[in-house]
């Protein structure tokens, strides 16, 4: 009965992921809706104001092109590394957030011409003494997950000696990781940030780095709309109103040599390339290429994941025999701590013991402070496991030791818990699974982990193979254990007939 219900569920992961692939129909919406994919917080090209209007650089321009479109226009927020897959899929039409044209990302995307030209920055805490990249060495550097501040981070790692490089999923994360203390810089598009840190005296730009980027609108490989998209741009620029736009944002005109004010050719790399659907979600370049990451990755999941069973384990069976035979106070707060962190959406946790405690002077490392929610979280669950597998021990094997004169601490450890162990197993292998599974979560607290290795090379690469490689990874990882889960329910059942 489980290996069926596995077998369902199976099937519906991979109903849903072949939906998620698939390219959206012309029957599926409104042709006429223009659809377009945005990391709203991403100051100052789109984010919202105090009323919740979405305005920025590219929202602006992004309108006015739907606007000689003749279209409607239908923004939906992406973080930045899901927008290249979400292109790629026909999921969205555009995608916009100071996305910048490289030549790996044109093997796999098109792009419009460019309308800004940009360098990275640092930024540091108003009271630091870092007053360049010079001085980052050994100090922990924060990134955008996959942005060109990633991509130069990387390269130059070994260079100017960053102990490491962490990833957030944008500006507000990073920033704050910054304040707290966690790390000594942020290197990100020096726009966004001279933007951002106006207001925030504790913050200043203090380098601008030399990358010579620059930002356009991304579109699906060879889409005909990239066509259209950027004759409209070479309006709107001989117009003026691309210019009018830097001069809004920016409170001055751009020079008439950028990109911004100068109609440029539309970028592109091996013309005619079409790409199919193995080059496009199961590239084998790609795959190589990304492998060591993936790989670099699955032993950080693999050492959290373990190191929260264990402990999960140990906590989980402390927290049971408090629950069933401790003193009466000692077990409502076993109980209480039980269902309390049972109900606790994870992610919560997770978030409020990362970046809400160094505000009363507790910072943890990623690894730490994942490790430390999938344990509370983890224990919570083992208790009930541990007790239901104690509590269907019969009560004549708890008066046969007490007869024999047994103590109460040899009761449990020479009759009733190895006993109760061989009931949990199977329950006990299923959470420990989910508790690998809920790894990937740790990616939102920059843990380098599977997941996060696998979206920074996808944005890297404009190309979801390091994602479909991640799952297929996470296959071979826990498919065994499930099965192996599967197998016991039916040996353990087989006994109690």
């Amino acid at each position: 009965m489980y290996f069926q219900k596995l077998i369902l569920k199976f099937v519906l992961i991979l109903m849903s992921l072949a939906t998620y692939l698939a390219p959206i129909s012309a029957a599926s919406r409104d042709e006429n809706v223009l659809i377009v994919g945005a990391n709203i917080g991403n100051v100052p090209w789109e984010f919202q104001d105090t009323a919740g209007e979405l305005i920025g650089f590219e929202i602006d321009l992004v309108n006015e092109v739907a606007k000689r479109l003749n279209r409607e226009i239908e923004i939906i927020n992406i973080p930045f590394n899901g927008l290249f897959s979400a292109v790629q899929s026909s999921r969205i039409d555009i995608a916009i957030s100071s996305i910048t044209i490289t030549e790996q990302r044109l093997t796999s995307v098109s792009f419009a011409q460019p309308y800004y030209d940009s360098d990275q920055s640092l930024t540091i805490r108003s009271d630091s003494n870092i007053t360049s990249v010079n001085d980052l060495q050994d100090e922990v550097v924060a990134v955008d997950t996959g942005s060109t501040g990633d991509i130069w981070a990387s390269e130059n790692q070994q260079q100017y000696g960053f102990k490491e490089i962490r990833r957030y999923e944008g500006i507000a994360p990073a920033a704050l990781d910054l304040q707290i203390g966690r790390v000594a810089g942020y290197i990100s598009d020096i726009p966004a940030m001279q933007y951002y840190t106006k207001d925030k005296p504790e913050l200043k730009v203090v380098e601008r780095i030399r990358t010579g980027g620059s930002y356009s609108m991304m579109f699906r490989k060879d889409d005909e709309l990239a066509l259209s998209v950027n004759e409209i741009i070479t309006t709107l620029k001989q117009e003026g109103l691309v210019n009018e736009l830097h001069n809004k944002w920016f409170g001055v005109l751009a020079e008439e040599s950028t990109s911004t004010a100068k109609v440029t050719a539309m970028p592109g790399v091996k013309a005619g390339l079409l790409l199919n659907f193995m080059d496009t979600f199961l590239n084998k370049a790609v795959f190589v290429e990304t492998l060591p990451m993936l790989l670099l990755g699955l032993t950080t999941t693999l050492k959290l994941g373990l190191a929260s069973i264990v402990i999960g384990l140990f906590f989980g069976l402390l927290l049971a025999l408090n629950r069933l035979y401790a003193p009466a106070i000692a077990r409502v707060i076993a109980k209480v701590y039980i269902d309390v962190f049972r109900s606790i959406p994870l992610l919560v946790l997770l978030i409020v013991i990362f970046y809400a405690l160094p505000f009363v002077g507790i910072s943890l490392s990623p690894f730490t402070a994942a490790a430390t929610a999938l344990i509370i979280v983890s224990s919570a669950y083992t208790a009930e496991i541990f007790r239901s597998g104690i509590e269907a021990i019969p009560k004549g094997q708890f008066e046969a030791s007490q007869a024999l004169g047994l103590s109460f601490a040899h009761m449990m450890k020479d009759v009733i818990l190895p006993q109760a162990t061989r009931i949990v197993i199977p329950p006990l292998t299923n959470n420990s699974i989910n508790v690998i599974k809920d790894t990937a979560l740790a990616s939102v607290v920059a843990m380098p982990d599977l997941l996060k290795q696998a979206t920074q090379a996808q944005a890297i690469a404009a190309n979801p193979t390091p994602l479909i490689a991640a799952a297929g990874i996470y296959l071979l990882v826990l498919l065994p254990m499930v099965l192996a889960v599967s197998h016991l329910e039916k040996k353990y059942s087989k006994r109690n007939q």
